[in-house]
């Protein structure tokens, strides 16, 4: 997903690899590991 602005400029983006970066920090936050990620990946 490629996010932008009214004038078309792009503002950031979302991929498969940024959504499991995402995730890596909030298992690694709540005290799971970053490691957790894996069980939902094959």
């Amino acid at each position: 997903m490629i996010y932008v602005d009214p004038m078309g400029e792009t503002l950031g983006y979302e991929d498969v690899l940024t959504k499991i970066d995402m995730c890596k920090r909030n298992y690694e936050a709540v005290g799971l590991g970053a490691d957790y990620v894996q069980r939902y990946m094959r």
